[in-house]
Order: C-alpha cells, then structure tokens, then sequence
C-alpha cells in the first residue's frame, strides 16, 4: 500500500504494539536518509527524516499522480512509530526541485529546480552525496545525508516533545540516542556498579543522573564528586570520613563521601585518573559496601550504589576495580549522532537566549551546515563554545559562519570520509583491509591514521582484526 505521494504505508504505521517480525528487520538495517537540519520557513521540521529507499524528487507540496517519481515525504521517527509530517511547502522551492536516486550507499542528486542545489556547503547542478555529507537548497532548507534504520525498535512511550529535552535533560532523535535511553532505562532497573565509557564532553554525568533519577534509589542523594580532584593524601578521609577530633583537636566529625551516598549512589567521574593506590582503597565498598572512618575502630557499612566515568581506555584501571563494575555503558559522540546537531545547537541556544534577554537566537543556514560537518574533539562543550564564539562575533540578528568560528572549525577534506562514514564502513565490512577499500584508502594503516585524527574510539573497529596478524 501507499501514501499519496509514493511513501509506503508499512512505514508510517508501525508503531508498538503492534510491532512486527518485518519491523524488527527494518530496525536492523540500515538505509541512506535525508534529515532536516534547517529550514528557513518550517523551522519545526528539523530533526525529520525520509528514507530514500526508491528513485524520488524533493519539491514542494504533494505529488500529483501525472509524476513518474514519488515525492519525498517526511516523518518524525520514533521508537516504535513513523508519524508523517507531509512535504515540504516551502515557497521559494520548485514543484520539483530535485531528482533523487539512491544506489551502493551513495546519493545522486541532480537539481531540476530554479534555487541553487548545495552539496557540502557549494553550488553545484549535481552531486554524488555520502552519509555525513550535507545537501540543500540555497536559503531554503538544508539535510545531512545519514545511515540509520528506518524503523527504531519501541521502547515505550516518549513523554516530551520531538526534538526536545527528555526528562533527563538528554536531547537527540537519532538511533544512538535512543539506544542511549534504552541502556540507561535498563541500568536504571538493576543495582549493580555502573562504569560510564565516553569522550570528554559527551554527557557522562548527565547519563549518571538519568540511572540514578530513574531508580528505586532516587529519593535518596546522588553524591557527586571528580575523583581527579581529590589529592591522595585525603583520599581516605574524602571517601570515608573522620571522627571529631581526628587528626587534630577541634576538627568536626565528617560522613564522607561513602558514607553520604548511604542508600543513594556516589558517583565518581574520571575515575581512572586515580593512582592504582587510590584505586584500592575502594575494593572493599565496592564489594560490600563495608569502610572505616579515621580514627574510628569500627567499621561501618553504606548501602550505596557507585556510578564510575572515566574518558580513558579500560586499562587505566586495576583489574580489580574493574572487575567491580559489572555494568557498562559507553556514551557516543557528537560525531556518531551528527543528526542530533541542529536539535542540540536548538537547545543551546535557547539558554543562550534566555540568558541574553532576548527572545530566540537563530542560526543561518552556512553557519548550521558547518557546524553539523565539522569534526568534534570535546562533544557538546566543543558545540556550546562555537555558538557562544558565534554570539559575540555576528553582527546581524542571525549567527553567521563569521571568520572566527571558521578558524575554529575542522571540516573533512573534499573526498575524505568523516567518522559517520567510516563507522558504516566498518559495520558493513569483515576485516580493516577490506572497510579501507571501500573507502578509497590505500591501507587499513590509513584508516587507522584518518581515525586516529577524527578522535574515534579504537572501540569503533572491534571484531576487525582479521587483517592485523
């Protein structure tokens, strides 16, 4: 069956609880999409997508039934449902604008219509467009060219908005965070120690107030504290306290960290940057939840859950400590989730605005495209920065792509694939060699240079060592 307009209907109703076997398939592969990241007339569209599974045209308004080729038709993706959102109806784009044909993950565009066609930022007639590459139409609206299902398997019911902040203030439609949500859902429902894996900037703490909020634990505190902030020499009394007086005369009687977290959880962010000494000192509360305060001879015992962060490799921590954190979790980066960009840069800039006084900020359409394309080091800080640098160097009401934000930017070379790109090619290959291949690289060495550079995780290529000895 079909949607005026060409869209299958299997696409828009799937949604819980009637969720099927051929859903399920459809929740596993993945399929080349356009997804708004923003949009001159329909700003509210931003974060829909349209899968491109069928040569099409992108114009405004509905297909008529004289057209060769359905017309696109957006939809806001969730678990477990496709609401449709209708076309585009932009003014200034053409009834057909243009053509599209997807083949061998890549995207032809030819453009049919009177506004210029970008690829990437530049005029062109026609491009060949990879996932993490941006198409548009010149002042109307712009996409980024992504891989993702074209169902997401259901998790429940969303109670917030499209596109804004959950309950625990995470933002992000795409599958990596939703996927987030489901592992934290899932952590939150157990009680073992938790070890958070992700870059700096990525959310980490956030993600530890979302297990603990969403916990039987809640009503209890949420002890927070940056282990590398901790000298060694306190180490034992940050943790575990002390008795009045001890060491000296007068001193006041301190619960410490373990024993302040009672009931509740200690979360512990960079925690391998403690000393392996350090690191010790937590085996016996890991275990047991049993600690001593100075100058006390009994010990005491805390019922607590610990939460650890760390944005290191698993080996900066003694096997022993690690073998205490049963439950792990790794946070992708705001490269993995690039679609989530412009509801991110939405949610900043809210703050900033209300902050300023002022009543919204916008961002125009280059300002946006660079910022979805470039390569980020240090995640949201990183994004906050670059709008923040934006806000004092535009000069106009809309934050433009002005000098001093592009000094600051690191864009994929012409032809170079950036990490969204390299990570399908990795999903979609059995060896190192053979994902280089079919990214134009003349060696899995180059591979592993290229994400070296763009800060991807030695997490990404695991299982593809098959090459390597």
């Amino acid at each position: 069956m079909q949607r005026d307009g060409g869209i299958e209907n299997a696409e828009t109703q799937s949604r819980d609880p009637n969720w099927s076997a051929a859903a399920d398939a459809q929740a596993d592969t993945r399929h080349l999409h356009l997804v708004v990241a923003w949009s001159a007339h329909e700003p509210e569209r931003v974060g829909e997508s349209c899968a491109l599974t069928r040569p099409c045209t992108l114009g405004r308004g509905a297909s008529s039934h004289s057209e060769e080729r359905p017309r696109l038709e957006f939809f806001r993706s969730r678990p477990g449902e496709q609401v449709p959102t209708g076309f585009l109806t932009a003014p200034k784009l053409s009834r057909q604008q243009w053509n599209l044909v997807a083949k061998d993950a890549s995207l032809t565009i030819e453009n049919v219509g009177k506004s210029p066609l970008l690829h990437n930022g530049r005029r062109t007639e026609s491009c060949r467009a990879v996932a993490g590459d941006t198409v548009g139409v010149e002042d109307v609206v712009l996409m980024l060219v992504t891989q993702r299902p074209k169902l997401i398997s259901p998790l429940g019911s969303a109670a917030f908005a499209f596109g804004a902040a959950d309950e625990h203030g995470i933002v992000g439609e795409t599958a990596e965070t939703w996927q987030l949500r489901r592992e934290l859902q899932r952590l939150a429902n157990n009680s073992a120690h938790v070890l958070i894996l992700g870059a700096s900037g990525t959310g980490k703490e956030l993600c530890a107030q979302a297990i603990h909020r969403a916990s039987v634990r809640s009503k209890a505190p949420l002890v927070a504290r940056n282990a590398a902030t901790i000298p060694a020499s306190l180490l034992e009394a940050e943790l575990f306290g002390q008795v009045a007086g001890y060491p000296n005369a007068g001193s006041p009687a301190r619960k410490g960290l373990v024993g302040a977290a009672d009931k509740g959880c200690l979360f512990l962010d960079e925690l391998a940057e403690l000393g392996a000494a350090q690191q010790a000192s937590l085996l016996r509360v890991l275990d047991s939840g049993e600690y001593q305060r100075l100058g006390e001879e009994q010990a005491r015992r805390s019922d607590l859950r610990c939460i650890g962060a760390t944005n290191r490799a698993l080996d900066a921590l003694k096997p022993d400590v690690l073998a205490r954190f049963p439950e792990r979790i790794s946070v992708p980066d705001v490269n993995a989730r690039r679609a989530d960009i412009p509801l991110l840069m939405r949610a900043i800039l809210a703050r900033l605005a209300k902050e300023a006084g002022l009543a919204g900020i916008e961002s125009s359409q280059e300002l946006t495209e660079a910022l979805v394309r470039h390569q980020y080091q240090l995640n949201f800080r990183e994004l906050e920065r670059l709008l923040r640098l934006a806000c004092r160097t535009s000069a106009s009401g809309r934050l433009l792509l002005t000098q001093a934000v592009r000094a600051e930017l690191v864009l994929p070379a012409e032809g170079e694939p950036d990490a969204e790109r390299i990570r399908a090619a990795l999903r979609n290959s059995t060896s190192a060699s053979e994902a280089a291949i079919a990214l134009g690289l003349p060696s899995r060495f180059a591979l592993r240079r290229l994400m070296k550079r763009l800060g991807m995780a030695a997490s990404d290529s695991t299982g593809l060592e098959a090459d390597e000895n």
